[in-house]
């Protein structure tokens, strides 16, 4: 559209140009020299260009009329009033030839675009198929090496068990040796400390039994002196067993005759 507004203009600039003043060349004289001067005139009505030639002492003027190039100009505009309707209809029918390859042009590029869309989705639609195929074959091969993978963890995992409970059991027996040394220990400690109690209880209990047997020998000689002559036999038995299995016996016998 520009273009041809461009156009427009530059032909109405061309045919408006014709309307400068043309200049006339002058005749000169072979032997005398000659001086030329050149007017114009114009009026409301018509414009004049007069020349004027000096030869000596006579003087010659020549008027050359515009009227005739007032009636060019006329012609001349409307022709460009006849330019410019032609231009204007050839605008016009430019501009529906533009709208009628435009609107073709649309179309057509409607029609690409949607069989472009077609042949995306088409392809789009096999290759989602060949994704689904090959994700099934990838699913399925790393199923079985994932099933490889867990056989053969769960035999590691049996061996590392099976070497864990046998290091377990070790340190279970020593840990149970250990303990049972400490209470074997501790046993014969307190056996030894039981035993030396029981001791202590034997010789203060012999001490004691000694004690009563004087006492019981004491008054057993004063009864007899004045009871009938008798014999009395006197048995004083005291046992002790530890938990050891340790045991002590001690048995007094007194016979007395009256």
């Amino acid at each position: 559209m520009s273009a041809i507004n461009a156009f427009i203009h530059s032909v109405a600039a061309t045919v408006t140009g014709h309307g400068d003043s043309s200049k006339h060349g002058t005749p000169t004289s072979p032997h005398t020299p000659v001086s030329t001067q050149a007017q114009s005139a114009q009026s409301a009505s018509h414009s004049a260009t007069m020349h004027t030639t000096t030869c000596d002492d006579v003087n010659v003027k020549s008027v050359i009329s515009t009227d005739t190039q007032s009636k060019i100009k006329m012609e001349n505009q409307n022709k460009i009033a006849s330019l410019m309707s032609k231009l204007g209809s050839t605008h016009s029918q430019i501009d529906e030839y533009s709208k009628r390859r435009t609107e073709e042009i649309s179309d057509a590029v409607r029609q690409s675009i949607t069989k472009i869309v077609t042949e995306t989705q088409a392809e789009q639609t096999v290759l989602l198929q060949d994704a689904n195929i090959r994700s099934v074959e990838i699913e399925q091969e790393y199923k079985l090496k994932l099933q490889n993978y867990l056989e053969k963890l769960d035999d590691e995992k049996a061996q590392l068990l099976a070497q864990l409970e046998k290091e377990l059991n070790l340190r279970q027996d020593r840990i149970l040796d250990d303990a049972r040394k400490r209470i074997d220990d501790l046993n014969e400690q307190a056996n030894r400390l039981k035993m030396n109690v029981l001791k202590e209880a034997q010789i203060a209990g012999n001490a004691k039994i000694e004690q009563i047997t004087d006492q019981v020998a004491a008054l057993a000689a004063d009864d007899a002196s004045r009871r009938m002559q008798s014999t009395t036999t006197t048995v004083v038995t005291t046992q002790a067993k530890s938990v050891g299995g340790h045991s002590s016996h001690i048995e007094i016998s007194e016979h007395k005759r009256h």
